[in-house]
């Protein structure tokens, strides 16, 4: 998952959700054409520019309410359907748009079952229509479904005010050439769901390809035929504040059981959040945190955890779920905690959540985010930077010897960062690695007690910041207050390097390691 945190929609989004599932292409098979695979693909923030733009080129003014619906469609029968439905719940269909596609980019096995990939737009009809706009797009979408349940050729990828779905039985590497649209520079979104799923439960087909309309999951639903069982069974006495009582028949059954398990979990998602279930309550009631055993939890989320299990059975993983309503974007694990998530922030207010690093290229100067993933991050540049030497001559026993002893550097970083200014200037503490030597600069000279003359001399000290101090001490950074410096002399001399050396003003502070001699 790939955000810009300000709700800007930028062509560099885009890209870079497309660059990020294509390094992900190891994540699902491939078959031996070497283009068809499980499936792939993307859920954007509906680029609204874009599709105005196309809209208009085809001689139609869209107006400021309007939704896409990406559609597979296989015969003209299912259009005339589409429409009907459309028309019957007050939407009109202004347009449809044939998506520019190159069929060079797919394989064999794709090719075969191609559907015709068609983009129709949808507005409001009355005024009644218009304020209910998202909930008649939801039902509408789930008549046509029902109206063709037989028809195992025809599928919705999206049909959404908010969000659009590019996605297929294509190999990752391929998608971009595919779908030509993904080409053009105005593409513009704010935020991006990708996957390539690995076939586990189910062959591969066009229609299973995620993400989904709300979800893009990595793993299984092991308590699958559960979670079907028990939806179905609820559903007869379902009230909805959204729906009226026949409008409820027209959406059930809420989900199937010949799509995937992952399908299944969106199904039931989306069905909480279109009647009107906050967005975040209804991610947690499918995939409750692992309360029970957390003594520590506030009381107010416990009794909630405690209350939704008594009327949601949770669905239990291995998984990693990034979800989305078009309005918030958000990435879960399951209680079980087996499936790998990991996420970076950067400076110009991205947010990049993935299973693995190296998905992205970024500047690491660019990188930020909570002080103790920052901490943590350094800590194993550090580790990495500070190469072990094995001497197996001098004896009968091999010796093993870094050039710096690393609980030391971590020690003057760690001091740095909890003593350094951050009134008035967001200069970073900046790490100079040399051959010889290792340079710390902090912002920000001593502070209260501590004097460029007592500076670093045992039991003086003062806390410039003291809530980042005990943040800190809270999560091992810092192990007892005022002593970080000496326990860096210590190191130091016990591995064989010359003392350390300060440089100290009123306004910052360099610190010099050297190389053990």
């Amino acid at each position: 998952m790939l955000a810009n945190i300000n709700n800007v929609p930028t062509y560099e989004n885009t890209k870079d959700a497309i660059t990020a599932l294509e390094r992900m292409i190891h994540r699902g098979a491939i078959a031996a054409d070497g283009k068809s695979g499980d499936g792939s693909g993307l859920l954007f923030s509906l680029p609204t520019a874009f599709m105005k733009n196309e809209a208009k080129r085809l001689k139609v003014d869209l107006p400021e309410q309007f939704a896409v619906a990406m559609v597979f469609f296989t015969n003209d029968k299912q259009k005339e359907i589409f429409e009907n439905i459309c028309e019957q719940n007050d939407l009109k269909t202004l347009l449809y748009r044939k998506v520019p596609i190159n069929k060079e980019a797919l394989g064999e096995l794709a090719l075969k079952t191609l559907p015709e990939i068609t983009q129709v737009f949808v507005v409001a009809n009355s005024i009644i229509s218009t304020k209910r706009f998202e909930a008649l797009l939801y039902l509408t979408r789930k008549m046509i479904e029902k109206a063709l349940q037989e028809d195992k050729s025809f599928y919705i990828p999206s049909f959404s005010n908010k969000v659009i779905s590019y996605k297929g039985l294509i190999m990752p590497t391929y998608l971009r050439e595919f779908y030509i649209d993904l080409q053009d520079r105005s593409f513009k979104t704010v935020f991006a769901l990708f996957h390539q799923r690995f076939s586990t439960n189910t062959l591969p087909e066009w229609r299973l390809t995620q993400p989904f309309r709300c979800i893009a999951h990595n793993g299984e639903i092991n308590s699958i035929s559960a979670n079907r069982f028990n939806i179905k069974a609820k559903s007869e006495y379902l009230r909805s504040a959204v729906f009226s009582e026949n409008e409820i028949k027209n959406l059930l059954p809420i989900t199937n059981d010949d799509i995937s398990d992952s399908a299944s979990l969106d199904n039931v998602f989306e069905f909480l959040i279109s009647n009107g279930y906050d967005f975040f309550k209804a991610a947690r009631v499918l995939i409750p945190a692992p309360w029970q055993n957390a003594p520590h939890i506030d009381s107010k989320l416990r009794a909630f955890y405690e209350y939704a299990s008594n009327n949601f059975e949770p669905w239990d993983g291995p998984a990693a779920v990034s979800l989305t309503n078009g309005r918030y974007i958000a990435c879960i694990l399951d209680r079980n905690g087996l499936r790998p998530a990991k996420y970076i922030i950067t400076k110009d207010n991205r947010i990049l959540i993935a299973s693995e690093y190296g998905v992205l290229d970024i500047d690491e100067e660019n990188i930020g985010g909570a002080i103790v993933e920052m901490l943590r991050r350094a800590g194993e540049k550090l580790k990495a930077h500070n190469r072990a030497a094995m001497d197996v001559t001098s004896g009968a026993t091999h010796e093993i010897s870094s050039p710096y002893p690393l609980s030391a550097v971590q020690q003057i970083l760690y001091n740095a960062v909890l003593h350094r200014t951050y009134e008035r200037t967001n200069a970073p503490v900046r790490v100079y690695w040399f051959n010889d030597r290792i340079e710390i600069h902090s912002p920000g000279g001593p502070y209260g007690n501590v004097t460029p003359e007592n500076f670093g001399q045992p039991g003086i000290t003062d806390y410039r910041n003291p809530n980042i101090a005990a943040v800190m001490k809270v999560f091992g950074f810092v192990q007892a207050f005022g002593r970080g410096i000496s326990i860096a002399k210590n190191e130091l001399e016990r591995n064989g390097n010359p003392p350390l050396e300060f440089f100290v003003n009123q306004s910052a502070v360099l610190c010099t390691i050297w190389r053990k001699l």
